[in-house]
């Protein structure tokens, strides 16, 4: 059995990881002198305050904390940086390239920012620019934001139907961090892709023991038992699919196949 359902792809898991808590940058023009620093507003905001707003899914209030970040510290890359990840979460990519850009005129080597930009060129479809900013960030200085970066460019191959490119950066990740899980799950997609059952089942094994539930890994793996014909298996992967996403495509798809086991033992499925 082939499966022939593209993995879905998560950028968002990156997005989130790649800049929430860096210490406070400054970086001025040679030729222009930045604006003076709010003291009383930068006693009441700031951009770790709406970056927590965020993690906890209060976006809007994230949204209007951040914004008097970047009023009150107008020399902190950190805070165009931050207001660039809620306006990404928020799908306003116009306004989120913009900010992130802010951030880098702020501090050029600010790497996170590069790698927040490129994401967001890459989820508006614009994949020649969001290369470029990943490979910045890899022919920068040494810096733990490398990973992020290959594992960005993998998604980017991902998208542009790339497989082979998507599985060796997603190995280059690991290679370097071997518990870079997101990695070993994106590479057991692109091994899927591939045909490579085996390898792809041992990826999403590693990946499903941080995240037993997620429908997307369980119902790869399903899929990759299959074709070694262990059916029985294969159908227990499929339950945690129904279990955990009864709605989702591979929801749909999971309970199917678990029907069609049940009439082929003869027995009914609630």
């Amino acid at each position: 059995m082939r499966p022939g359902d593209r993995p879905a792809l998560r950028a968002c898991a990156v997005i989130f990881a790649a800049g929430w808590l860096a210490a406070a940058l400054a970086c001025t023009s040679a030729n222009t002198k930045p604006p003076e620093e709010n003291p009383i507003l930068a006693d009441l905001v700031d951009y770790r305050t709406g970056l927590a707003l965020l993690r906890e899914g209060r976006v809007d209030e994230a949204m209007i904390v951040l914004r008097r970040a970047v009023v009150s510290s107008p020399r902190d890359p950190n805070a165009p940086n931050a207001l660039g990840l809620a306006l990404l979460y928020k799908k306003d990519y116009a306004a989120a390239e913009k900010a992130f850009t802010q951030a880098l005129k702020l501090d050029p080597d600010f790497v996170q920012a590069n790698n927040n930009r490129g994401v967001c060129r890459m989820e508006a479809d614009r994949f020649d620019d969001a290369a470029a900013d990943f490979e910045a960030v890899l022919s920068g200085p040494s810096t733990a934001e490398k990973s992020n970066a290959h594992f960005n460019l993998g998604l980017l191959a991902e998208r542009r139907g790339n497989w082979e490119d998507a599985e060796r950066e997603f190995s280059l990740v690991l290679s370097t961090d071997p518990r870079y899980t997101k990695a070993a799950r994106e590479r057991g997609f692109a091994r899927v892709r591939r045909e490579d059952f085996r390898g792809a089942l041992e990826d999403l094994l590693s990946y499903l023991k941080d995240d037993p539930n997620e429908p997307v890994a369980n119902y790869n793996a399903a899929l990759c038992l299959l074709t070694m014909r262990q059916r029985d298996v294969a159908a227990r992967y499929m339950e945690r699919v129904v279990a955990a996403a009864p709605d989702s495509d591979e929801g749909h798809r999971a309970r199917r196949f678990l029907e069609g086991e049940d009439a082929i033992a003869g027995k009914p499925r609630p």
